[in-house]
């Protein structure tokens, strides 16, 4: 079974496997015939912010900017991927690497219908669709939800930790609006997605991973309100935006992603699609 694994923005597919290696190892131990395939992004970029010292360069990104230009050439780029090194039966990502597959998919969905999927099942680690991409595609975007999503990634870039954005949504509510926003509901962090046509609702199973310190957590839960939630599980690692490496995190997400792919590649799944 084949994984392409995505990385985070400023960072490169050496660094993700090393970031991944307690969930793979967990992983591994029960479905050895998994095999994971990392690729470096494109773009030369800078390091992560996040980034330890002892990750040395090169950094890459998918795409640069948040034009909608820029990540259409990170699609043709993943296109290309899965054209070379294709087929894959599923796709683990990280923060940007969210944001190019699951923008990917909907516009795949969107300008072919008939297309089969590019991926059996996905886990999503800390990360969500493009605001451009939303609006692009004809999703209303409330200048609400445009004002978060820069203010969360400035928050990134700063270090922040979710704890001090609640903005309207207060601390003490905190928890309950995000197990609300996490199914079809007409307010998902400003997001009204039972305005959302099914073209553009992701199919596959999904697992979708967040961190309730991660500044980023709106995007996250809006991605998991694209997926189908009868195909879809959350987990909160309960830190900020990174990938966990705890030992009884590491088995739950082992677990979470044999989960996605039993059930992606269940024979009945390809009815869904039809």
């Amino acid at each position: 079974m084949k994984i392409l694994c995505l990385h985070g923005k400023g960072t490169s597919g050496r660094i993700f496997k090393s970031q991944t290696a307690s969930l793979r190892s967990k992983l591994e131990t029960v479905v050895p015939e998994f095999e994971f395939d990392f690729v470096d992004g494109p773009q030369p970029s800078s390091p992560a912010p996040d980034t330890p010292l002892f990750y040395e360069p090169p950094h890459y990104a998918f795409y640069e900017g948040t034009d909608i230009e820029a990540i259409r050439a990170g699609h043709k780029w993943l296109r290309g991927i899965l054209e070379q090194n294709g087929p894959y039966d599923g796709v683990l990502m990280f923060s940007q690497g969210c944001a190019l597959v699951s923008s990917y998919m909907l516009y795949q969905q969107w300008y072919e219908p008939n297309a089969p999927p590019p991926f059996q099942f996905a886990m999503f680690i800390c990360g969500g669709i493009p605001i451009t991409a939303l609006k692009n595609l004809g999703v209303h975007v409330s200048k609400e939800v445009e004002d978060l999503d820069v203010r969360t990634k400035k928050q990134l870039l700063e270090k922040t930790t979710a704890e001090v954005t609640r903005d309207r949504w207060q601390l003490t509510d905190y928890a309950s609006v995000v197990r609300r926003a996490q199914f079809d509901s007409d307010d998902c962090f400003g997001l009204n997605l039972n305005r959302i046509p099914a073209e553009l609702k992701i199919r596959i199973p999904t697992v979708h991973v967040f961190g309730e310190k991660d500044p980023r957590l709106p995007a996250s839960i809006q991605l998991a309100g694209f997926c189908d939630p009868y195909i879809r599980k959350v987990y909160n690692h309960g830190g900020g935006h990174e990938i966990p490496r705890a030992k009884d995190i590491s088995e739950e997400l082992a677990q979470l992603l044999q989960w996605c792919a039993i059930r992606g590649t269940w024979p009945g799944q390809d009815m869904i699609h039809h």
